[in-house]
């Protein structure tokens, strides 16, 4: 299929995995600036910039770190790249690009997202209002995926809409995880329940909760945490199941391009596949994270550059 074809289908899958990943980020910060101390509240809000790395466009734009000014500058700020306005927005664009390769409901789904989150935009989101909006993006999100999945021919353009899709979500997954790893490893200032919490909002902000209790049980511990979210396949936001469907997207690909991203695809999926929680304790998650978003942001451009003619 045309190269660019391939990209339009590419970015809007991952802007609109993004959509919901920013709303069910924020959903959690501002649940979690609730029940923390005061001084402790800004470094809650803090948590979505940080993930997203838009910390310096906020600081430029508002003179204070509060969940107003946060809902207002991830929702729907123009101004922010990647506020949920503007991602719904480019979303929209690159369907209106590829809109043969689509069914008529994957379309009328994103199209119909994009103008509802235009008319939410107009009236405004304040504090007590949020949650609502976040439960309409998760919903939205759900239904895109499902009318891709459940109607789409399964040929290339359907192999690139769900490669964004799991590049987009094995990123953020692995960023979540740094941030709130880093952040349950704080002094704790006498709140003995801190890494609990923390844990706690990881689980639920990677929609794994469930899963971990299923598993694990009620006691959260960190490495039974990291190990469900970088090494069960079976978790769908996890970092392996993430890459196992990444692997075996680019093989179906058809040709003999994309030899490249396959190779870093199939290296960095067999080093999960056949890791194990005493490497990762023994290495430390940090450093573990850290060479798996540069692995998987080197696999991204190198889907663009092998298919895509171009490389960020």
């Amino acid at each position: 299929m045309l190269s660019r074809a391939a990209s339009s289908l590419f970015w809007m899958a991952r802007y609109l995995e993004r959509a919901e990943n920013q709303a069910r980020l924020l959903d959690i910060s501002l649940t979690m600036a609730l029940i923390d101390v005061p001084e402790d509240r800004e470094e809650q809000l803090s948590v979505p910039l940080l993930v997203t790395g838009s910390q310096d466009t906020f600081n430029s734009l508002y003179d204070e770190l509060n969940p107003q000014n946060l809902i207002t500058f991830v929702l729907l700020d123009d101004r922010n790249p990647g506020s949920v306005y503007n991602i719904f927005r480019i979303a929209r664009d690159n369907a209106l690009q590829v809109r043969g390769n689509l069914s008529a409901d994957v379309w009328e789904s994103i199209n119909l997202s994009w103008l509802e989150f235009r008319e939410l935009r107009q009236q405004g989101v304040t504090e007590s209002s949020a949650s609502q909006v976040f439960d309409w993006t998760r919903a939205r999100s759900h239904e895109f995926r499902g009318a891709a999945y459940g109607t789409l021919l399964r040929n290339d353009a359907f192999r690139f809409l769900r490669l964004g899709t799991f590049i987009e979500r094995a990123d953020t997954t692995a960023r979540m995880l740094n941030i709130r790893q880093q952040l349950a490893l704080l002094p704790e200032n006498d709140q003995a329940s801190r890494p609990f919490f923390e844990w706690n909002a990881l689980l639920h902000s990677l929609a794994a909760y469930e899963a971990y209790q299923t598993v694990y049980g009620h006691n959260i511990d960190p490495l039974n945490v990291a190990e469900l979210l970088v090494l069960n396949p079976d978790v769908p936001r996890s970092l392996h199941a993430c890459l196992q469907a990444i692997a075996e997207l680019l093989e179906a690909i058809e040709g003999d391009r994309g030899r490249r991203a396959k190779r870093l695809a199939t290296s960095l999926y067999s080093n999960i596949r056949y890791g194990d929680r005493d490497y990762i304790a023994e290495h430390g998650l940090d450093k573990y994270l850290a060479d798996f978003l540069t692995r998987i942001q080197r696999i991204a451009a190198q889907i663009q550059n092998d298919y895509m003619g171009w490389q960020t």
